[in-house]
């Protein structure tokens, strides 16, 4: 009998994993979760698990309660396999984890149980929380990251369908005038909030960036 993901896993608090613990990581926790429930780790189980346990990070940019179901995938594939090292397997075979990602699930685990949260980081508004997670993801992107250190000519196609929540297969007008659109309007409201006045400025110069050198990028 199929256990009921729904009803096995319980959204953990936003607050405490919105900005310092990796995607990779929460993809660790999330298999390991599934492994003591004894859920099979299957590419559709591990969306819907993940997207329950971790919905401010694997949400529809606009629809918060479908899963992403093309960021989930990409965080499989790249940040927890091939830059975390965190699992074996794909999306046919199903996911087994690694000992470093077990070690890593099970710290992370141990942080968000724990109560403890980032230095200085103060409780979210509810209606800032969405404009926070989002702006948070660019910048833990690994485009914002060969921004930051001006990298700019390694900044490919990839990386910026994965910033804007999309794919290369992604109609790349819509990333364009909804995605792009939608993050540079949450780190402009975050920019209007002094405790947010750093991260989104500089979300707002990467992303303006994005919108200014488009073309060239999308080649």
């Amino acid at each position: 009998m199929t256990k009921d993901i729904k009803k096995i896993f319980k959204a953990y608090d936003p607050v405490k994993y919105s900005s310092g613990i990796t995607v990779a990581k929460l993809i660790a926790v999330t298999l390991h979760r599934m492994n003591e429930e004894k859920v099979k780790t299957t590419f559709e189980n591990v969306v819907v698990s993940v997207h329950r346990l971790f919905p401010e990070k694997f949400s529809l940019l606009n629809f918060p309660d479908i899963p992403d179901t093309m960021r989930i995938d990409n965080t499989l594939r790249l940040d927890a396999k091939k830059h975390g090292q965190f699992l074996k397997g794909n999306r046919v075979k199903g996911y087994l984890l690694t000992g470093l990602g077990k070690q890593a699930a099970e710290a992370t685990i141990e942080q968000l149980e724990s109560g403890r949260q980032t230095p200085g980081k103060k409780t979210i508004g509810k209606s800032r929380k969405q404009e926070t997670r989002l702006i948070m993801a660019v910048l833990e992107s690994v485009a914002f990251e060969k921004f930051s250190t001006k990298q700019y000519s390694e900044i490919n196609k990839f990386d910026v369908c994965d910033v804007l929540h999309g794919t290369l297969e992604s109609n790349l007008d819509e990333l364009r005038t909804r995605n792009l659109s939608t993050l540079k309007g949450s780190a402009e409201l975050l920019n209007k909030i002094t405790e947010y006045q750093k991260p989104s400025a500089l979300a707002l110069e990467f992303l303006k960036y994005l919108e200014n050198n488009w073309e060239e990028l999308m080649k």
